[in-house]
């Protein structure tokens, strides 16, 4: 048995040479010897109670002989700066680096010698020594800044508990807004970035007030950052009061365009959320991960809604984390949300979209299966009780089923603790609606029974039901309106013998998107045919609203990425007309609508791509939603001859958010020789290591592309795959890639993959070869 009370560090940094010396004290009581994480550190010297004591280290990790100890221990260490994108590293910008840290999930030990468990909850008292022209930023403010020699000492504030992968410091050259009040809010950024950091600050402070609300407790810290870091392998991070971003999760104003205002506004509600769920109540373990990611996802869409109703974030929490978990969670390689954790490879592969989207969706079914007032109740009661400690899933379950008086301990193991979910079979028999239950697989189904918050309208009646058994009759009479799982709201899908019926009746938009996200998972499961798809797709094809319009773009153009001969009249004929129903919106929604329209007929019509990309001249004055399709259109049409320009335009943009648009524009040509030299820019320095991994899911639209991709691919994969070294980001991007990209080549790239094995990428590889076979059906 071992308990952390404290760490007070002591680090004094050459910033120049990228090294640090430490001194830590830890104060600790252990029924048996001392045993810390560390990694890659050089530990000189340790004592304890004022003498030397004897010590090894032996697979990143150090023993100190203590024996039964209660007291403080006291280390002399060194460690270094790394070129990764993990423990403490330096992140590259404009030939200068800021220093910085990414410790989730275990690798504060990289940085100091600690118990590097979240579990293991101690308060941090941190010094720095550095330069005197560099700041310093970590979780809490600043209690002293005194000269010491040629250098200077930043002493901060005590934390509160917390665990070690919530720890952060920042070192570098940077700027500052600072929007006062309790908590005050800080943008951070490298210098000439903070035009871009007022908006972020409003829209923190709202969140912060909304939450307080919600949950009926305060932020806890009297200060928040906001650190824009320029070279980011994540999105984000929660670090209590120190929270970093990439550039374009953070940076926003007025003239970004709604698609970049959405996306900084849903990661840094996110970011707050986690503040209460993760960094004010932790999880014992890494296999509650859900416990954090899941909450932290449902409460910003949740957060949004509330704030920016004309947003329509529950439509957007279906296309952004409903559709890839019903997706991840259909074939063979997906998990539980709750899933036991033995490794850090293990750990790193469970930031996907079990842990954050199929989470959050069964939190938006038992919500409303609960009621949101009663919801609300048991989140508050839950972060009360544990406040400042751990927790595990059961004790949620217990605090939402206390407040709700519903029997939710029963139903949320079910779909916690076992992977998969099912599909409802639905027929008519003589006055009889017959349901059926299975569980949905692309590639296999099961017979699993699962406890299905059942939600139903039958001729206008709404029907509420806990449909726990393989076959559920209901006695209706006549037919004429039906609608299973109403809004969406439930994860299962819908398979109809008459669709007649689901037709006349008032489907929802998110009802919609429902039904045509189901029957293209059917189709690709080979449950449907084509025909039988076709008639549920062109019931939509003339919509007015985004949420089946946009559903209807990512299907089809996935379908003419996959045979354009086969698909493609289908495709255009959409694209043509819903371009023409919405290029003149002058909505926010309405303009990111048109943005994906767009950009999908651009690809796929040159004619149109000619017409767009001549709006490229007057790029800079364009409407932010807008430079995306026009620079895709651009880069189509113009083929060889659009690189010198847009390469040019890339190297001169100020923002990260602008230089991505024309990276994934050049991306998007139908020129192979084009993109791979685009793709090569990383090796140069020119194209961030942070954005490799996903830039690769803008080169699957044309197959000869691909050919060429994937050659390039095979010969740099090493040397991409090492670029992302103690995360899981590149096998979780491969999930996304490898579907279109092995098309043709299927039995090539399974054997790719199995003679090249990424340990904490496995999973997401096992996934993409999945998928894979599942859209070869459709070639």
């Amino acid at each position: 048995m071992m308990r952390i009370k404290s760490y007070d560090i002591t680090l004094d940094f050459d910033f120049n040479g990228l090294t640090y010396q430490g001194l830590e004290t830890v104060s600790v009581e252990t029924e048996d010897d001392l045993v810390l994480d560390a990694q890659g550190l050089e530990i000189l010297e340790v004592e304890a109670s004022g003498k030397p004591i004897p010590f090894g280290v032996e697979k990143d990790k150090v023993r100190i002989r203590t024996g039964k100890f209660s007291g403080e221990v006291k280390l002399k260490f060194s460690g270094k700066v790394k070129d990764s994108l993990v423990g403490i590293y330096k992140a590259p910008y404009d030939g200068k680096y800021v220093i910085t840290t990414q410790f989730e999930a275990t690798h504060a030990r990289k940085f100091i010698p600690c118990v590097d468990h979240p579990a293991y909850k101690a308060t941090f008292k941190l010094r720095v020594i550095v330069n005197d022209w560099l700041k310093v930023i970590s979780n809490m403010p600043l209690e002293d800044v005194r000269k010491e020699g040629d250098k200077v000492v930043h002493v901060f504030k005590d934390t509160p508990p917390m665990s070690t992968y919530l720890l952060y410091l920042g070192i570098g050259e940077f700027e500052e807004m600072r929007n006062p009040g309790l908590p005050e809010i800080i943008v951070a950024t490298v210098p000439g970035k903070l035009a871009k950091a007022s908006l972020p600050a409003s829209m923190a402070r709202d969140f912060i007030r909304s939450y307080e609300e919600y949950f009926g407790i305060k932020y806890q810290l009297p200060k928040v950052h906001l650190i824009a870091i320029p070279e980011f392998a994540y999105g984000a991070m929660e670090n209590w009061g120190a929270i970093t971003f990439r550039e374009t999760a953070l940076l926003a104003d007025e003239r970004s365009g709604f698609s970049q205002i959405r996306r900084a506004a849903e990661v840094i509600a996110h970011e707050l959320a986690h503040q209460w769920f993760g960094n004010l109540v932790t999880m014992k373990w890494w296999n509650d991960l859900w416990l954090n990611e899941s909450f932290a996802t449902f409460m910003s869409y949740k957060i949004l809604d509330k704030l920016y109703p004309d947003w329509y974030m529950w439509g957007e929490f279906l296309r952004d984390e409903t559709a890839g978990a019903l997706l991840k969670d259909s074939i063979p390689t997906t998990h539980p949300i709750e899933t036991e954790v033995k490794s850090p490879e293990e750990v790193e592969q469970m930031f996907d979209d079990i842990s954050y989207g199929k989470g959050a969706s069964i939190l938006r079914m038992i919500e409303g299966f609960v009621g949101e007032e009663e919801f609300r109740r048991g989140i508050s009661s839950y972060l009360n009780e544990f406040k400042f400690g751990n927790a595990e899933g059961r004790d949620l379950w217990e605090s939402l089923e206390r407040e709700s008086g519903k029997p939710v301990s029963r139903i949320m193991p079910e779909w916690i603790l076992r992977p998969g979910y099912p599909m409802v079979s639905v027929e008519y028999d003589g006055g009889k609606l017959v349901l059926t239950q299975s569980r949905f697989g692309l590639l296999s189904d099961g017979q699993e029974v699962y406890p299905i918050p059942l939600t139903m309208e039958v001729n206008g009646k709404i029907i509420r039901d806990v449909m726990d058994t393989r076959r559920k009759e209901f006695e209706v009479g006549a037919l004429n309106t039906l609608n299973v799982n109403l809004r969406k709201g439930g994860f299962y899908r819908v398979l109809y013998r008459d669709l007649e019926p689901v037709f006349r009746s008032n489907l929802t938009p998110e009802e919609q998107w429902g039904l045509l996200n189901d029957y293209f998972a059917f189709l690709l499961a080979g449950k449907v045919t084509f025909e039988e798809y076709s008639k549920v797709l062109r019931h939509f094809m003339t919509s007015d609203h985004h949420l089946p319009v946009t559903e209807l773009a990512d299907q089809l153009s996935l379908l003419y990425a996959v045979n354009s001969g086969k698909y493609g009249n289908l495709a255009l004929q959409f694209h043509r007309e819903q371009v023409r129903r919405w290029e003149n919106r002058s909505d926010m929604v309405g303009k990111r609508t048109f943005s994906i329209l767009a950009t999908n007929l651009a690809r796929m019509d040159l004619n149109y791509s000619k017409t767009l990309g001549a709006k490229f001249q007057e790029y800079e004055n364009l409407d932010g939603d807008l430079k995306a399709p026009v620079a895709v259109a651009y880069s189509v049409f113009e083929g060889p001859k659009a690189v010198d320009v847009m390469l040019e335009k890339y190297r001169t943009s100020k923002f990260d958010e602008d230089r991505l648009k024309i990276l994934q524009a050049l991306l998007s040509s139908r020129y192979p020789h084009t993109v791979v030299n685009v793709l090569s820019m990383v090796f140069t320095g020119e194209m961030k290591r942070q954005d490799i991994a996903r830039s690769l899911e803008y080169t699957t639209f044309y197959p000869d592309v691909r050919d060429a991709v994937w050659e390039w691919l095979k010969i740099h994969f090493e040397r991409v795959s090492g670029m992302y070294s103690g995360t899981g980001i590149f096998g979780r991007a491969l999930s996304d890639v490898i579907p279109l990209l092995g098309l043709g080549r299927e039995t090539e790239v399974e054997e790719f993959f199995r003679k090249n094995p990424l340990k904490e990428n496995e999973r997401g590889v096992r996934q993409g070869l999945e998928i894979m076979k599942a859209l070869s059906r459709l070639k």
